[in-house]
C-alpha cells in the first residue's frame, strides 16, 4: 500500500527524463488482433496499447519520447515454438477513453488513451499449414511500479498473446470491445464489460488468467525472435492468487458473456488478464488475451439521485423508433451534474450531455455524477431501444396498363388501413387530394402510396407504374373492286412496332383471306362495308371500316375506224366511268400521242393539230385504282 500512497495509479503526472524514455510504464494494458485481407495469405495484424496519458511522452523532433513509432511482433509455430517470422507494426492513431465520473477522474488525474498500431504480413499456406496452429507475441518491459497485486512490477515485463489456426482455416480473431473509463469504489458492487465479438460467429469462452511476465527485463526492454518453450507468468503478491486477483468479499470474476464483477475491500492498482478462447464446431481454433489494470479507491458516500430517462418528458423503459426518425432521450439537466451515456454497457464517446439523439438499437443508460466534487456516481434504469415494426404499405391494381377511356383501380393494403395511420397518394411526385385506401385513375404515371404512423413518425411506402396504351387503326373511306376480281385491304395500325396485335375482319361475305389476318383480300359481289377490329397484347382495341364498291368490268375494243362515218369512229371503252385514272397511247417510237386524266373524251385517232395518224397498231396503258393495263389498239382506215 506504500506504493499506492506514494503515487495514486499510473494516471498521476510524471516528469519523464530522457534516460527513462525507453521504459514502458506508460503502457497499462493491451492486446493483439488479426484478420485476413482480400488477397489470400495476407493478414492485417493490430497491436492495441492502453496508455496512461500522464506518463506518455509524445515523440519530439529530437527523438525523445516514450511512445514507440513502431513495434515488432513475432510469429511462432505452436507445436515446437519454432520462430516463423517477424512483423513490424506502425503507430496509426490514438483515442482518449471517456471517464464517466469526470470529477473523480480529474481529481485523481485519470487519463487513459488507446493507441493503435497496424501492419501486414504474408503467411503462405504452404508455410502455415500446421494443424496445431501458430501464435503471435509482443513483449515489452516494464510495468507500472504502482501495481499492487504482483511482485516487483517495475521489473516485470508484459506479453500480449494471440493464437490462430493454419491459414487454410479462414479466421478473424475475436475483437475486444473498447473499455469504459471506470474505477472500482471500495466495498461497492462493480461490473464492467470485457466482452469480445467474433465476425465469424465462433463460440467465445472467457476466463481470468495470470498475466505473462515474459523474458524482457529493465536491461532488455524489447522482445526478440529467439524461440521460447513457454512464457513465464507474473509472481502474485503474498495473499494474492488467480482466485482473488482483486481481493474482497466478492473477488474479481468473469462470466460467460465477458462481464467482470467484483466487490473489492482493498485499495490499490490491480493487473489481470482476460483470455478468450475461440471455438468452431466444438474445436478450439484461437486464443486472444487482454492485459488490463483497474484501480480501487475509497469513494465518497455522497451520491446523486438516480437519473430518470425520459422521452417527450415521460419516463420510459422501452422505446421504439424508426430509422428515418431518431428519438431523443433525456434526463433532468443541471449544472451540478455530469453525464455519461452508455449503450450496451459501453460509454458512448462524446455523449456527455443531459440528452442524446438515438439512431441505433440497444440498451441505453446514463451515468450521473457531481460536476464539482468526487463522489459515487449513479446509473439510471436501463432503457431498451428497438426498431418499431415496419409500416406496411402495398399497392395492388386491377390493371397496370389501361386503354384509352379505361380506369385503373389502385388499392392500399388490400383496402384496409389500420387506425392511427395516415394515408396519402401522389402521382409523379404531386400529392393528390384522395386520402382513402382506394384510388381510381384514368391517367398514366408513377403512383406512390405513403402511410405514416402519427405517433412514432414511422412511414411505409410503395410505388406502382400505371401506363396508358393508345391503339389506332385507319382504312381508306372507299375502295373499288372490279366485278369478278379481288382487292387487298391494308389497315394502318399505330403504334406499328414492336406490338403484336390480333385482327378480326367482318362480315365474312366476300372475304377471301382468313378473318384474323392483318391484310384482308376481298372480292364482294355487291357493295360491302368491311370492318377490322385490332386488339393489342394488353387488350386495348380499335376499329375502322371501309366501303368496298363493285365496279362493272371494262370492255376494251381491239380496233376502231376513225373515218367519220358515224360508226366506231372513236376508241370507246365501255364501263370506264370512275375506273380509269389515267390513259396513254403511244406510237411505234414510244412517243405519247394521246394522254388523259380519266377517260371522258375517248381517242379519235388524231394527234396534235387534229392530224389523223396512219393506220396501224398503237400500244396503250390504262391505269386504274387497282391496277395498270397494257395492250394495243388497231386503227383501221
Amino acid at each position: 500500500m506504500t506504493r499506492y500512497l506514494r503515487r495514486i495509479l499510473w494516471f498521476l503526472p510524471l516528469l519523464v527524463f530522457l534516460s527513462l524514455q525507453v521504459y514502458a510504464d506508460h503502457i497499462v494494458g493491451g492486446e493483439l488482433l488479426m484478420r485476413p485481407l482480400a488477397n489470400a495469405g495476407n493478414f492485417e495484424i493490430t497491436l492495441i496499447q492502453f496508455w496512461d496519458k500522464n506518463n506518455l511522452v509524445e515523440p519530439s523532433p529530437d527523438g525523445n519520447g516514450n511512445r514507440d513509432a513502431a513495434a515488432d511482433v513475432y510469429i511462432y509455430r505452436k507445436r515446437d515454438n519454432n520462430f516463423m517470422q517477424q512483423v513490424r507494426v506502425r503507430y496509426l492513431s490514438s483515442e482518449t477513453i471517456q471517464y464517466q465520473n469526470k470529477a473523480c477522474a480529474s481529481a485523481r488525474s485519470l487519463s487513459t488513451v488507446i493507441g493503435t498500431y497496424k501492419g501486414t504480413a504474408a503467411l503462405p499456406e504452404q508455410d502455415y499449414n500446421d494443424p496445431e496452429g501458430y501464435y503471435i507475441v509482443w513483449e515489452r518491459c516494464c510495468r507500472n511500479k504502482d501495481v499492487n497485486n504482483i511482485k516487483y512490477p517495475g521489473e516485470m515485463g508484459m506479453v500480449f498473446y494471440l493464437e490462430f489456426p493454419p491459414v487454410s482455416t479462414r479466421n478473424t480473431s475475436p475483437t475486444f470491445s473498447a473499455p469504459n473509463g471506470q474505477y472500482i469504489c471500495s466495498n461497492r458492487d462493480f461490473s464492467m464489460s470485457m466482452s469480445a465479438s467474433d465476425p465469424d460467429g465462433d463460440e467465445l469462452r472467457y476466463a481470468l488468467v495470470t498475466p505473462y511476465r515474459g523474458y524482457t527485463t529493465p536491461n532488455m526492454i524489447n522482445g526478440n525472435s529467439a524461440p521460447k518453450s513457454d512464457y513465464p507468468l507474473v509472481d502474485w503478491e503474498n495473499g494474492i492468487s488467480l482466485s482473488n486477483i482483486i481481493p474482497g468479499p466478492r473477488p474479481l470474476a468473469i462470466d460467460k458473456t465477458g462481464k467482470l464483477t467484483v466487490t473489492a475491500n482493498r485499495l490499490g492498482l490491480y493487473v489481470f488478464a482476460v483470455e478468450v478462447e475461440e471455438y468452431r464446431n466444438g474445436k478450439k481454433i484461437g486464443v486472444i488475451r487482454r492485459d488490463f489494470q483497474l484501480l480501487v479507491i475509497d469513494c465518497n458516500d455522497d451520491q446523486p439521485e438516480q437519473p430518470v430517462i425520459m422521452l417527450n418528458t415521460a419516463p420510459v423503459t422501452e422505446v421504439s423508433f424508426c430509422p428515418e426518425r431518431p428519438v431523443t432521450l433525456q434526463t433532468e439537466s443541471s449544472a451540478d451534474w455530469s453525464y455519461q451515456w452508455q449503450r450496451n454497457g459501453s460509454n458512448i464517446p462524446g455523449a456527455t450531455e443531459a440528452a442524446i439523439a438515438v439512431s441505433d438499437t440497444g440498451v441505453y443508460s446514463v451515468i450521473k455524477s457531481y460536476t464539482q466534487k468526487c463522489s459515487r456516481d449513479t446509473s439510471s434504469l436501463m432503457v431498451n431501444v428497438t426498431l418499431a415494426p415496419p409500416i406496411e404499405a402495398t399497392i395492388s391494381a386491377d390493371k397496370n396498363i389501361i386503354c384509352e377511356g379505361e380506369v385503373a383501380k389502385l388499392v392500399a393494403n388490400g383496402g384496409s388501413v389500420k387506425n392511427g395511420l395516415a394515408l396519402s397518394w401522389s402521382r409523379n411526385n404531386a400529392v393528390l387530394n384522395e386520402k382513402q385506401s382506394k384510388l381510381e385513375t384514368k391517367d398514366s404515371g408513377s403512383y406512390s402510396l405513403l402511410i405514416s404512423d402519427e405517433a412514432t413518425g414511422c412511414t411505409g411506402s410503395d410505388t406502382i407504374l400505371v401506363a396508358k396504351e393508345s391503339v389506332s387503326v385507319t382504312l381508306p373511306a372507299r375502295k373499288g373492286v372490279v366485278e369478278g376480281s379481288k382487292v387487298t385491304l391494308q389497315p394502318k395500325v399505330e403504334p406499328s412496332e414492336p406490338t403484336t396485335y390480333k385482327y378480326l375482319w367482318s362480315p365474312p361475305d366476300g372475304l377471301v383471306s382468313a378473318n384474323d389476318e392483318r391484310d384482308a383480300v376481298v372480292g364482294p359481289l355487291v357493295d360491302t362495308r368491311y370492318t377490322i377490329v385490332v386488339e393489342s397484347e394488353n387488350g386495348c382495341k380499335a376499329e375502322a371500316s371501309t366501303e368496298v364498291y363493285v365496279i362493272a368490268k371494262m370492255h376494251i375494243p381491239t380496233s376502231f375506224t376513225p373515218n367519220d362515218d358515224g360508226h366506231n369512229d372513236r376508241f370507246e371503252i365501255f364501263n370506264a366511268k370512275d375506273q380509269i385514272l389515267e390513259m396513254r397511247i403511244y406510237n411505234r417510237w414510244g412517243q405519247v400521242i394521246y394522254a388523259s386524266q380519266g377517260y371522258q373524251d375517248p381517242w379519235n385517232g388524231k394527234y396534235k393539230d387534229n392530224t389523223p395518224v396512219p393506220a396501224g397498231s398503237y400500244p396503250y396503258m390504262i391505269k386504274t385504282a387497282e391496277t395498270s393495263l397494257t395492250g394495243t389498239i388497231l386503227l383501221l382506215k
